[in-house]
């Protein structure tokens, strides 16, 4: 399995897809339960073949993921060929930046007590992007993100370099 395994909650919720995923295959209805009953290898080998095609998908159309600690918040926008990581880190200790009500620096990084350090570096992908993408979201803790929120850091980034 190239990435993991749907949850069963996942699986009931794309079970239309499943089962053309199965016809596509040339599995029947009367197949996959024999199949279920007597070889519980190739059941789950088949899950996590749709499970791959499933978020190889998912991952392909994520465009931005974020990092957030308290002082400091990377959106990564996962290009095609690249991804470009733009940052900020602040000192205000009265700001935490995991803390959603406290994003709103973006918009008006005046309003910060402390020194703002904007950054941005670009990286090619050393795996398949989506590779990549599912390694930032299931090792490394990111979350998907807007790309308005790449864009507010961006243009933050702009002003102050």
């Amino acid at each position: 399995m190239r990435f993991r395994r749907l949850t069963n909650e996942e699986l009931e919720t794309l079970e239309e897809d499943f089962i053309q995923f199965l016809a596509s295959n040339h599995i029947t209805a009367k197949e996959w339960v024999g199949l279920k009953e007597n070889n519980q290898e190739k059941v789950e080998e088949l899950i996590g073949l749709f499970s791959d095609i499933v978020l190889e998908k998912v991952f392909l159309n994520l465009d931005c993921l974020q990092h957030r600690t308290k002082d400091t918040i990377r959106v990564f926008y996962c290009q095609e060929d690249k991804i470009t990581m733009t940052g900020l880190q602040i000192s205000d200790p009265s700001k935490d930046l995991t803390n959603p009500e406290d994003l709103s620096v973006l918009a008006d990084p005046a309003s910060l007590k402390g020194s703002v350090k904007v950054f941005q570096v670009e990286k090619a992908y050393v795996e398949e992007r989506a590779d990549e993408v599912f390694g930032m979201l299931y090792k490394d803790g990111c979350q998907p993100a807007s790309k308005s929120m790449f864009d507010a850091l961006v243009k933050m980034y702009e002003t102050t370099n």
